[in-house]
């Protein structure tokens, strides 16, 4: 029992017994029958009164507490919802993730063979890249990608090599702009989920496609790279491509 209504009991029951020693022994039953109507009414609205106004008083206090009982619990069910609301937004986003990888491979493998193939430097032919397409496409999304950054860091050190592997040709230029704007979607998708920031750092700095894009991003701004760890500028830096 909660100790309000324990309290107005133990006070509700002084009170009457107070009120009937008082009526029994002092006014006596007798004289409390004969007086008038109005006189017992008036006499007991007075008796009455103070227990009515304390028992109010309790009901108030007990409201108050089913109030706070009930927003607390609305508050628990709001933060189960927000969390339930995340989980399902994380798991939409590692969909659309292994959907983008695999998007970004592609693009990355098209993009190495105008680099490396018939019509570059000629070291893949069309049936190598065949064959390394279908191992991207059965088990490995990111393995342009990879072969693109390596690319990058064998050439790092010629004048104008890394201009001309990503920006050589129009269809070179296509191909990384491309890479860039479908790593940035993929990138605010990230954010958008990530309250932590985990998601979207891992994805930057530590993954295949992030640390292409990196790279593209210091070739357009014609900066030498010296290290592929780190975010050299921000999503929002990044040119807007048509």
């Amino acid at each position: 029992m909660d100790w309000r209504i324990a309290f107005g009991l133990g006070v509700t029951t002084t009170w009457i017994t107070a009120g009937l020693f008082y009526l029994l022994g002092i006014v006596g039953w007798n004289n409390f029958l004969t007086l008038p109507t109005a006189d017992i009414g008036s006499f007991l609205e007075g008796a009455f009164a103070p227990l009515a106004f304390l028992w109010l008083v309790i009901g108030h206090f007990m409201q108050q507490k089913e109030i706070t009982a009930n927003t607390r619990a609305i508050s628990i069910q709001e933060r189960s919802a927000r969390r339930l609301e995340v989980h399902s937004q994380r798991d939409s986003y590692f969909k659309l993730h292994d959907m983008v990888q695999s998007q970004l491979g592609s693009i990355a493998g098209f993009h190495y063979m105008s680099v490396c193939g018939p019509t570059g430097t000629g070291e893949i032919t069309g049936e190598e890249f065949a064959e390394q397409r279908n191992h991207a496409a059965a088990s490995d999304p990111s393995w342009f990608v990879r072969k693109m950054i390596r690319l990058a860091v064998e050439n790092r050190d010629v004048d104008g090599a890394l201009q001309d592997i990503f920006f050589g040709t129009d269809i070179r230029a296509r191909h990384s702009a491309n890479f860039s704007r479908a790593f940035c979607k993929l990138l605010t998708n990230a954010e958008a989920v990530d309250t932590d920031e985990i998601i979207a750092d891992a994805l930057l700095n530590g993954s295949a496609a992030g640390i292409l894009y990196r790279v593209i991003l210091h070739v357009q701004a014609d900066e030498e790279i010296g290290s592929l760890i780190g975010d050299p500028r921000t999503a929002e830096d990044s040119p807007q491509t048509d």
